[in-house]
């Protein structure tokens, strides 16, 4: 006589872990999906915050030119009237052709469109673009105790504490308790003082939203 049941028991066994596997391919394959779209999501913000701060000092920004700022005029198919310059004391580039024209106050865009109309005596539809190059009209300086001092653009709102930050952070020996603001007010100047400590605390008293031409020294 035979007996079936150590075979049933087997073939039961089998299944099991067939369906395990199964479950386990599943899983795995459904974290893979998952960790792909957090990289996708991940890459896109990076590529989205990219694009913004290219948008920014692009013709389409509503950054206005000022003394000391650097442009990229470019006419299409026509490299003697493509040029950098840089915006003079009296608010004028020099360009070929058109001498002196008035830029300061202006979006790129605007200056982009007022050169087109400048040109249109000379050429037949003219494509004109600007783009902004270096902002040095509107700068904020960080000096002292902090990885990379120097000169930043200011083409946003920037409190003290988010300077700091793109000056690469505090160093070792900075004095955090005693860092201060310099900002020149009606021929005099004024010194702000900031308590790096009690601001990270959640104080924000002193975090000051900073201004072209202030100096955060951090002694």
């Amino acid at each position: 006589m035979v007996c079936y049941r150590p075979i049933r028991l087997l073939s039961i066994l089998i299944l099991f872990g067939m369906l395990a596997s199964s479950n386990r391919a599943q899983e795995v394959a459904g974290t893979a999906s998952t960790s792909a779209r957090l990289a996708n999501a991940t890459h896109a913000s990076t590529f989205v915050q990219a694009d913004t701060d290219l948008k920014f000092l692009s013709g389409g920004s509503r950054y206005t030119l000022g003394v000391s700022d650097v442009i990229r005029v470019n006419v299409w198919k026509n490299n003697d009237l493509s040029q950098t310059v840089t915006v003079g004391p009296d608010g004028f580039v020099s360009l070929p052709l058109l001498g002196d024209v008035h830029v300061v106050g202006m979006t790129a865009n605007q200056v982009a469109l007022a050169l087109r109309s400048k040109l249109n005596s000379y050429m037949v539809n003219p494509e004109v673009t600007v783009s902004v190059v270096d902002i040095r009209s509107r700068q904020v300086y960080v000096m002292g105790q902090v990885a990379k001092p120097g000169g930043y653009p200011l083409v946003a709102p920037v409190n003290v504490l988010q300077m700091i930050a793109q000056a690469g952070g505090l160093s070792t020996f900075a004095n955090r308790k005693n860092i201060y603001v310099l900002r020149a007010t009606n021929g005099h100047t004024q010194k702000l003082l900031f308590n790096y400590s009690k601001v990270i605390r959640g104080d924000s008293e002193q975090n000051y939203t900073l201004q072209p031409g202030d100096t955060v020294v951090v002694p």
